[in-house]
Protein backbone atom coordinates (compact mmCIF):
# COMPACT_ATOMS: atom_id res chain seq x y z
CA UNK A 1 0.00 0.00 0.00
CA UNK A 2 1.43 3.55 -0.75
CA UNK A 3 1.84 5.99 2.28
CA UNK A 4 -0.15 8.42 0.59
CA UNK A 5 -3.47 5.39 0.34
CA UNK A 6 -2.25 4.38 3.99
CA UNK A 7 -2.41 7.47 5.57
CA UNK A 8 -6.03 8.23 4.55
CA UNK A 9 -6.90 4.94 5.82
CA UNK A 10 -5.73 5.90 9.03
CA UNK A 11 -7.89 8.88 8.36
CA UNK A 12 -10.86 6.98 8.26
CA UNK A 13 -10.93 4.87 10.84
CA UNK A 14 -9.45 7.43 13.85
CA UNK A 15 -12.85 8.02 14.75
CA UNK A 16 -13.27 4.30 15.50
CA UNK A 17 -14.46 3.51 18.79
CA UNK A 18 -12.44 0.25 19.98
CA UNK A 19 -14.80 -2.98 20.56
CA UNK A 20 -15.37 -4.00 24.05
CA UNK A 21 -16.86 -7.74 25.46
CA UNK A 22 -18.89 -8.11 27.94
CA UNK A 23 -17.01 -10.32 29.88
CA UNK A 24 -20.34 -12.55 31.25
CA UNK A 25 -20.67 -15.24 29.33
CA UNK A 26 -24.72 -16.14 28.91
CA UNK A 27 -25.52 -12.17 30.11
CA UNK A 28 -29.16 -11.96 29.47
CA UNK A 29 -29.94 -15.73 31.14
CA UNK A 30 -30.84 -16.75 27.43
CA UNK A 31 -29.16 -19.93 26.41
CA UNK A 32 -30.35 -22.89 28.60
CA UNK A 33 -29.62 -26.39 29.41
CA UNK A 34 -32.76 -27.49 29.49
CA UNK A 35 -36.56 -25.55 30.38
CA UNK A 36 -36.94 -25.34 33.89
CA UNK A 37 -39.99 -27.07 35.38
CA UNK A 38 -39.53 -25.34 39.39
CA UNK A 39 -37.65 -24.04 41.65
CA UNK A 40 -34.13 -24.17 42.55
CA UNK A 41 -32.65 -24.76 38.46
CA UNK A 42 -30.07 -21.79 38.32
CA UNK A 43 -27.84 -24.98 36.36
CA UNK A 44 -30.89 -24.75 33.64
CA UNK A 45 -29.33 -21.88 32.63
CA UNK A 46 -26.05 -22.40 30.99
CA UNK A 47 -22.90 -20.89 32.31
CA UNK A 48 -24.55 -19.67 35.36
CA UNK A 49 -23.95 -21.60 38.74
CA UNK A 50 -25.39 -22.07 42.28
CA UNK A 51 -23.15 -20.05 44.56
CA UNK A 52 -25.63 -20.64 47.50
CA UNK A 53 -28.92 -22.66 48.97
CA UNK A 54 -31.26 -22.17 46.09
CA UNK A 55 -31.48 -19.70 43.34
CA UNK A 56 -34.12 -20.12 41.16
CA UNK A 57 -34.58 -19.96 36.62
CA UNK A 58 -37.40 -18.53 34.49
CA UNK A 59 -37.73 -18.96 31.21
CA UNK A 60 -40.53 -18.51 29.18
CA UNK A 61 -40.05 -21.91 27.27
CA UNK A 62 -42.13 -23.58 30.51
CA UNK A 63 -45.93 -22.50 30.86
CA UNK A 64 -45.03 -21.73 34.45
CA UNK A 65 -42.14 -19.59 33.72
CA UNK A 66 -41.95 -15.85 33.42
CA UNK A 67 -44.05 -13.30 33.34
CA UNK A 68 -46.31 -15.66 35.25
CA UNK A 69 -43.16 -16.87 38.12
CA UNK A 70 -44.11 -18.15 41.42
CA UNK A 71 -42.63 -15.15 43.11
CA UNK A 72 -44.53 -12.16 41.43
CA UNK A 73 -45.56 -11.55 37.78
CA UNK A 74 -42.48 -9.62 35.81
CA UNK A 75 -41.49 -9.42 32.29
CA UNK A 76 -37.64 -10.06 31.50
CA UNK A 77 -35.72 -6.66 31.20
CA UNK A 78 -34.77 -8.03 27.92
CA UNK A 79 -35.50 -11.24 25.96
CA UNK A 80 -37.28 -14.02 27.80
CA UNK A 81 -35.33 -15.21 31.22
CA UNK A 82 -33.77 -14.38 34.24
CA UNK A 83 -32.50 -15.52 37.27
CA UNK A 84 -34.25 -15.16 41.04
CA UNK A 85 -32.39 -15.06 44.52
CA UNK A 86 -33.11 -14.65 48.13
CA UNK A 87 -31.28 -11.30 48.98
CA UNK A 88 -32.40 -11.14 52.58
CA UNK A 89 -34.64 -13.33 54.97
CA UNK A 90 -36.09 -12.63 58.34
CA UNK A 91 -34.13 -14.12 61.14
CA UNK A 92 -37.30 -15.56 62.73
CA UNK A 93 -37.91 -18.29 60.05
CA UNK A 94 -35.84 -21.87 59.99
CA UNK A 95 -33.04 -20.99 57.78
CA UNK A 96 -31.65 -18.54 60.59
CA UNK A 97 -29.52 -15.27 59.91
CA UNK A 98 -27.95 -14.09 56.96
CA UNK A 99 -29.33 -16.42 54.36
CA UNK A 100 -28.74 -16.09 51.26
CA UNK A 101 -29.08 -17.40 47.49
CA UNK A 102 -25.54 -15.89 45.64
CA UNK A 103 -25.66 -17.10 42.19
CA UNK A 104 -22.13 -17.44 39.98
CA UNK A 105 -20.82 -17.39 36.58
CA UNK A 106 -17.15 -17.91 35.45
CA UNK A 107 -16.09 -15.10 33.39
CA UNK A 108 -14.65 -15.70 29.66
CA UNK A 109 -11.22 -14.37 30.49
CA UNK A 110 -9.74 -13.83 34.02
CA UNK A 111 -9.45 -10.10 35.12
CA UNK A 112 -6.37 -8.44 34.82
CA UNK A 113 -4.66 -7.16 37.91
CA UNK A 114 -4.58 -2.96 37.46
CA UNK A 115 -7.06 -2.51 34.94
CA UNK A 116 -10.45 -0.89 35.66
CA UNK A 117 -13.48 -2.39 35.15
CA UNK A 118 -17.06 -1.49 34.99
CA UNK A 119 -19.79 -3.43 36.57
CA UNK A 120 -23.66 -3.21 36.06
CA UNK A 121 -27.06 -5.60 36.12
CA UNK A 122 -30.58 -4.78 35.90
CA UNK A 123 -32.18 -5.93 39.83
CA UNK A 124 -36.60 -5.38 40.45
CA UNK A 125 -38.39 -6.60 43.46
CA UNK A 126 -40.66 -9.75 43.48
CA UNK A 127 -43.94 -9.75 45.41
CA UNK A 128 -43.13 -12.70 46.98
CA UNK A 129 -47.05 -13.70 47.98
CA UNK A 130 -47.50 -11.18 49.96
CA UNK A 131 -44.58 -11.48 52.21
CA UNK A 132 -42.39 -9.12 50.08
CA UNK A 133 -39.46 -7.23 52.14
CA UNK A 134 -37.01 -4.79 49.97
CA UNK A 135 -34.05 -4.42 50.70
CA UNK A 136 -30.07 -2.50 49.54
CA UNK A 137 -26.54 -3.83 49.69
CA UNK A 138 -27.43 -5.84 46.12
CA UNK A 139 -24.03 -6.22 44.85
CA UNK A 140 -20.81 -8.01 43.17
CA UNK A 141 -17.89 -9.55 44.11
CA UNK A 142 -15.07 -11.14 42.03
CA UNK A 143 -13.60 -14.95 43.33
CA UNK A 144 -10.62 -16.44 41.97
CA UNK A 145 -12.58 -19.89 42.51
CA UNK A 146 -16.02 -21.31 42.35
CA UNK A 147 -18.58 -21.63 44.90
CA UNK A 148 -21.50 -23.94 45.77
CA UNK A 149 -24.65 -24.69 46.91
CA UNK A 150 -23.08 -25.65 50.21
CA UNK A 151 -19.99 -23.81 50.37
CA UNK A 152 -21.05 -20.16 50.61
CA UNK A 153 -18.92 -16.49 49.63
CA UNK A 154 -18.36 -15.06 53.05
CA UNK A 155 -20.53 -12.31 54.17
CA UNK A 156 -17.84 -10.14 54.24
CA UNK A 157 -19.96 -6.27 54.26
CA UNK A 158 -18.05 -5.08 51.23
CA UNK A 159 -18.61 -5.81 47.96
CA UNK A 160 -16.54 -4.30 44.43
CA UNK A 161 -20.09 -3.17 43.05
CA UNK A 162 -23.84 -2.46 45.56
CA UNK A 163 -26.35 -0.35 45.87
CA UNK A 164 -26.57 1.31 49.18
CA UNK A 165 -30.24 2.19 48.40
CA UNK A 166 -33.19 0.40 48.98
CA UNK A 167 -35.03 -1.24 46.04
CA UNK A 168 -38.73 -1.03 46.27
CA UNK A 169 -39.95 -1.16 42.61
CA UNK A 170 -41.57 -4.12 41.88
CA UNK A 171 -42.57 -2.78 37.90
CA UNK A 172 -39.29 -1.17 36.33
CA UNK A 173 -35.71 -2.83 36.13
CA UNK A 174 -33.38 -0.92 38.49
CA UNK A 175 -29.93 -1.05 37.12
CA UNK A 176 -27.15 -1.32 39.54
CA UNK A 177 -23.51 0.04 38.10
CA UNK A 178 -20.14 0.69 39.72
CA UNK A 179 -16.59 0.11 38.70
CA UNK A 180 -13.38 -0.95 40.60
CA UNK A 181 -9.53 -1.76 39.54
CA UNK A 182 -9.10 -5.29 39.92
CA UNK A 183 -6.47 -6.69 42.46
CA UNK A 184 -6.41 -10.31 41.61
CA UNK A 185 -6.83 -12.10 38.68
CA UNK A 186 -10.39 -12.98 39.00
CA UNK A 187 -12.06 -15.96 37.44
CA UNK A 188 -15.60 -16.04 38.64
CA UNK A 189 -18.32 -13.25 39.42
CA UNK A 190 -21.43 -13.71 42.09
CA UNK A 191 -24.01 -11.63 42.49
CA UNK A 192 -25.61 -11.80 45.95
CA UNK A 193 -25.80 -9.14 49.22
CA UNK A 194 -21.94 -9.42 50.84
CA UNK A 195 -23.50 -7.59 54.07
CA UNK A 196 -24.97 -9.72 57.09
CA UNK A 197 -28.00 -8.77 58.54
CA UNK A 198 -27.14 -6.09 61.08
CA UNK A 199 -25.66 -4.30 58.01
CA UNK A 200 -28.30 -4.57 55.70
CA UNK A 201 -31.53 -1.54 55.47
CA UNK A 202 -34.78 -3.22 55.13
CA UNK A 203 -38.15 -1.82 53.97
CA UNK A 204 -40.95 -3.60 54.78
CA UNK A 205 -43.60 -4.19 51.71
CA UNK A 206 -46.08 -6.36 52.22
CA UNK A 207 -48.66 -7.38 54.94
CA UNK A 208 -46.47 -10.43 56.05
CA UNK A 209 -43.13 -9.67 55.16
CA UNK A 210 -41.12 -12.83 54.85
CA UNK A 211 -38.11 -12.20 52.35
CA UNK A 212 -36.04 -9.96 49.87
CA UNK A 213 -36.57 -11.62 46.22
CA UNK A 214 -34.95 -10.27 43.39
CA UNK A 215 -35.29 -11.04 39.85
CA UNK A 216 -31.59 -10.14 38.23
CA UNK A 217 -31.29 -9.74 34.36
CA UNK A 218 -28.54 -8.36 31.76
CA UNK A 219 -25.14 -8.72 33.67
CA UNK A 220 -21.91 -7.03 32.41
CA UNK A 221 -18.33 -6.52 33.00
CA UNK A 222 -16.05 -4.37 30.58
CA UNK A 223 -13.37 -2.19 30.33
CA UNK A 224 -15.12 0.27 28.77
CA UNK A 225 -17.43 2.79 31.22
CA UNK A 226 -19.44 4.01 27.59
CA UNK A 227 -20.37 0.32 26.89
CA UNK A 228 -21.28 -0.21 30.38
CA UNK A 229 -23.01 2.84 30.25
CA UNK A 230 -25.13 2.32 27.41
CA UNK A 231 -25.64 -1.81 27.58
CA UNK A 232 -29.00 -2.75 28.38
CA UNK A 233 -29.15 -6.17 27.89
CA UNK A 234 -29.71 -9.02 24.84
CA UNK A 235 -29.58 -7.13 21.58
CA UNK A 236 -26.08 -5.52 22.48
CA UNK A 237 -25.09 -8.81 23.14
CA UNK A 238 -25.44 -9.89 19.72
CA UNK A 239 -24.03 -7.35 18.10
CA UNK A 240 -20.64 -7.56 20.31
CA UNK A 241 -20.20 -10.98 20.58
CA UNK A 242 -17.40 -11.35 18.40
CA UNK A 243 -15.76 -8.20 19.07
CA UNK A 244 -12.08 -7.86 20.38
CA UNK A 245 -11.00 -5.67 23.02
CA UNK A 246 -7.70 -3.84 22.99
CA UNK A 247 -6.39 -1.88 26.14
CA UNK A 248 -4.71 0.28 27.33
CA UNK A 249 -4.92 2.58 24.15
CA UNK A 250 -3.27 4.75 23.91
CA UNK A 251 -0.62 3.12 25.53
CA UNK A 252 3.06 3.29 26.74
CA UNK A 253 4.51 -0.38 26.02
CA UNK A 254 1.82 -3.43 25.71
CA UNK A 255 -1.36 -3.79 25.03
CA UNK A 256 -3.71 -6.98 25.62
CA UNK A 257 -6.56 -8.87 23.07
CA UNK A 258 -9.28 -9.84 24.68
CA UNK A 259 -11.56 -11.97 22.81
CA UNK A 260 -15.04 -13.94 23.08
CA UNK A 261 -13.88 -16.18 19.84
CA UNK A 262 -10.11 -17.60 19.34
CA UNK A 263 -7.77 -15.17 17.60
CA UNK A 264 -5.59 -16.86 14.94
CA UNK A 265 -3.27 -14.64 14.01
CA UNK A 266 -2.56 -10.73 14.27
CA UNK A 267 -0.81 -8.06 12.00
CA UNK A 268 0.79 -5.09 12.92
CA UNK A 269 1.67 -2.25 10.38
CA UNK A 270 3.24 1.22 10.49
CA UNK A 271 1.76 4.51 9.20
CA UNK A 272 3.31 3.54 5.91
CA UNK A 273 1.47 0.06 5.25
CA UNK A 274 5.15 -2.09 6.62
CA UNK A 275 4.45 -4.85 8.22
CA UNK A 276 6.38 -4.79 11.72
CA UNK A 277 5.06 -8.19 12.78
CA UNK A 278 3.11 -11.30 11.46
CA UNK A 279 2.27 -13.65 14.54
CA UNK A 280 0.13 -16.88 14.16
CA UNK A 281 -0.93 -17.12 17.70
CA UNK A 282 -3.03 -21.07 18.09
CA UNK A 283 -6.03 -19.67 18.61
CA UNK A 284 -6.29 -18.42 22.14
CA UNK A 285 -8.67 -15.79 23.53
CA UNK A 286 -6.15 -13.29 25.27
CA UNK A 287 -3.12 -11.96 23.92
CA UNK A 288 -0.19 -9.93 25.24
CA UNK A 289 1.86 -7.69 22.73
CA UNK A 290 4.96 -5.91 23.76
CA UNK A 291 5.12 -3.05 21.66
CA UNK A 292 8.01 -1.40 23.76
CA UNK A 293 10.40 -1.65 21.69
CA UNK A 294 9.49 -0.05 19.02
CA UNK A 295 9.28 3.77 18.03
CA UNK A 296 6.11 6.46 19.43
CA UNK A 297 3.75 6.64 16.70
CA UNK A 298 0.53 5.63 15.28
CA UNK A 299 0.12 1.97 14.39
CA UNK A 300 -2.53 -0.47 12.91
CA UNK A 301 -3.40 -3.99 14.46
CA UNK A 302 -4.99 -6.31 12.37
CA UNK A 303 -6.37 -9.30 14.03
CA UNK A 304 -7.63 -12.89 12.45
CA UNK A 305 -10.43 -15.29 13.74
CA UNK A 306 -12.89 -17.99 11.98
CA UNK A 307 -15.53 -15.24 11.84
CA UNK A 308 -13.76 -12.06 11.00
CA UNK A 309 -11.10 -9.68 10.84
CA UNK A 310 -10.87 -6.88 12.85
CA UNK A 311 -8.88 -3.51 12.82
CA UNK A 312 -7.89 -0.86 15.16
CA UNK A 313 -5.50 2.18 15.28
CA UNK A 314 -2.92 1.83 17.77
CA UNK A 315 -1.58 4.49 19.92
CA UNK A 316 1.98 4.36 20.98
CA UNK A 317 3.12 6.82 24.04
CA UNK A 318 6.36 5.15 24.65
Amino acid sequence: MKPKLFLLFILLISNETIAQINLVPNPSFEDTVYCPFGSNQLNACKHWLNFGNSPDYFNACTPLGLPNSNPGFQYAHTGNAYAGAIFFRRVNLASGPNYREPIGVELINPLLIGIKYYVSFFAVNAEVNFGSIASDKLGVNFYTYAFDSCCHPPLTNTAKVYTDSIITDTLNWVKVSGSFIADSAYQYLCISNFFNDNNTDTLSTSPFPTQAYYYIDDVCVTTDSLFNETWTGISQTETTQNSISIFPNPTQGFIMLESPIPIQAYTLYNIYGQVICNVETKNTYSILIDLSNLSKGIYILSTYSKLNTSTNKIILNN
